[in-house]
Parts: C-alpha cells; structure tokens; sequence
C-alpha cells in the first residue's frame, strides 16, 4: 500500500504537466474565436461605412453633381464605426452609372492578441470592405396599375429634401385637365387592368391598355391593399399622350414617377384620406401625396437611357467583398 500511494504522488506531477500541456490550444482556441469575433464585427462596421459613401456618391451623381462626389467621406465611413474612425482606400467609378467605394482600418488594423499567442499569427490585421451603388433612369420593371397623366406631373415638381412637402390631389376623371395638350384621356390618372394591382411597364414598349370607368374593381387595388401603401414610395407609370375613346383608349407610357401616397379614395369610403392634403370628397376618386426624385429600392427595376425628368433609381450593388 505504501508503495502505491509513492507511486501516485510521483503519477500527480506528471498529470499537472500533462494537463497544462493541454490546456494551451484550448486557450488559444478560444482567444482566436473572440478575436475572430472582432474583426467579423469591424469589417461590417467597414462595410456599413462604404455602403454609405457609395450611396451618398451615387445620389450626387444622379443629381448631376458636377463634383459627383461624397461631401465628406471619410467622415461618412467613420461615423458607421463604433470607434469612430475608418479611412477610404479608393472612390472609383468602373462603369457608367457605378461607384465603388473600399474603406479600411484607419490605424495598423484590428489587434487581436489572444490569437496571436499561436504561431503564424500576426498581432493585428488590416479589414478592407468594398461597397457599390448604382444610379440611373428606371425604364421596365413592375408598377403600380394605374397611370397618372403629364401634366400632374410637370405642375407639381418632385419634393425631395423638402422639410414640409407640398402634398396634390390626383384626381380619376378630372375635367380641370381638359386643356392639357395629349393628356386627358379623360383624367388626371386612369386605371390600367391588373390581378394584384400590379403591372409590367416596358417605356421601349410604350403603348398599354386602359381599364375603363372610375372602379378600381379588375386592378387589384382594393382599399385593403391600397392602405398598405400609405407612407410608401412607389412608381407609377406617366402618360403623355393616348389614343381611342371609350372602352378602347391606350396610354403611351413616357417615363416612371416616384410617388408617396399618403392617401386615398378610390372606392365610397373616406377611411383612408389625408385630411393634410387636398380633400377629395363626394363622388371623387383620387390619390394624395406627392411625387419624389429618387428612390433606393426595386432592385427588380432594369436601368437604362430615358428622360432626367422621371423618378431615378439609386442603389447598392452586389458588394464584392
């Protein structure tokens, strides 16, 4: 028996050195998670700032900036990093209508030394992240089904950056439009025929169908899913010219309009007006809201050549790293 707990005594240092032997990549192994950890959390900081100065570059160039230029990016990329700095490593333009913006760690790079303790590792590392965006004129893609006439459009200009925005009625089937050349035929907007208040809009394939009468049965656009548009941008179609009469009249499509709906009376109901915007009572039929410039979002858009008079389209681009 004394023999035997001799040899345990001398079997306990051994454990000791075997147990801290293991210990050491356990330890590392867990230091590299956090650090990993770190740099995961500073390279979408990165990628939050270049996604911004590349947004912000694209909309002054759609503007027609002549800088076409972020006013202050550096500032911009690290006002997206929670320790506030982030440097720009290159603002180019590699097509026509497209930016990329790559930032990276304004010092010598993120510090990770829990994993640094493992051989090979460097004791910080340098986070790059690259955003693009792109701007142009909305020419197919799908919109909203009903088609508002020129003249709505080029007597109530785009209200972008307006801190009190002039809000319009658009009204179905107004005659104060009957002297605006090409364009009453016979309303301020016309219903165009839909399943889901939705339709396909090629401006190289310009002339659609109209859908008869002042209902907005046959389109989609029942009151319920009107209302979940109220607050939203969307596009709608802008005619500038039509032909035929009564139940065969066809709009020629010229361009896409951003509009913000903050209202609505397309049916008897008054349940969904904006008592800040023109009112549309008794047999009205109409829209409220206002019509803006740009818009970042329908990625399902295709861009192309067209008028600067419509709405443009600004967004990002799948992101390369």
């Amino acid at each position: 028996m004394r023999r035997l707990m001799r040899r345990f005594r001398r079997e306990r240092g051994a454990s000791a050195v075997l147990f801290g032997l293991l210990l050491i990549p356990l330890v590392g192994a867990g230091g590299f998670a956090v650090d990993v950890g770190a740099l995961y959390a500073e390279k979408a900081q990165l990628q939050n700032g270049a996604d911004s100065v590349a947004l912000e570059v694209a909309i002054a160039c759609a503007n027609g900036a002549a800088t076409c230029s972020a006013s202050d990016p550096q500032g911009l990329a690290g006002s997206n990093a929670l320790d506030g700095v982030a440097d720009i490593d290159s603002i180019t333009f590699p097509d026509d209508n497209l930016v990329t913006v790559t930032t990276n760690t304004e010092d010598l790079g993120v510090r990770h030394p829990l994993a640094s303790i493992l051989p090979g590792v460097a004791d910080s590392t340098v986070v790059h992240a690259t955003g693009s965006a792109e701007w142009g004129v909305p020419v197919r893609g799908n919109a909203l089904a009903l088609a508002i006439g020129y003249c709505e459009f080029a007597d109530h200009p785009p209200q972008e950056g307006v801190a009190n925005p002039t809000k319009i009625l658009v009204e179905y089937n107004t005659g104060t439009r009957r002297t605006c050349p090409g364009a009453f035929a016979p309303g301020g907007f016309g219903w165009l025929p839909s399943l889901d208040c939705s339709i396909y809009i090629d401006v190289n394939d310009p002339w659609v169908d109209s859908k008869t009468g002042n209902s907005n049965t046959g389109t989609g656009c029942t009151d319920s899913y009107m209302a979940t548009l109220v607050g939203q941008t969307v596009f709608i179609p802008i005619y500038d010219d039509f032909v035929g009469s009564g139940t065969n009249v066809k709009f020629h499509i010229a361009k896409f309009a951003a509009f913000k709906i903050t209202g609505f009376k397309i049916s008897g109901s008054n349940a969904y007006t904006d008592s800040a915007a023109p009112r549309c009572n008794g047999a009205c039929r109409g829209i409220q809201g206002y019509f803006m410039k740009f818009v970042s979002v329908s990625d399902a858009f295709e861009l192309g050549p067209g008028s600067d008079l419509g709405a443009k389209i600004v967004r990002l681009t799948l992101r390369t790293s």
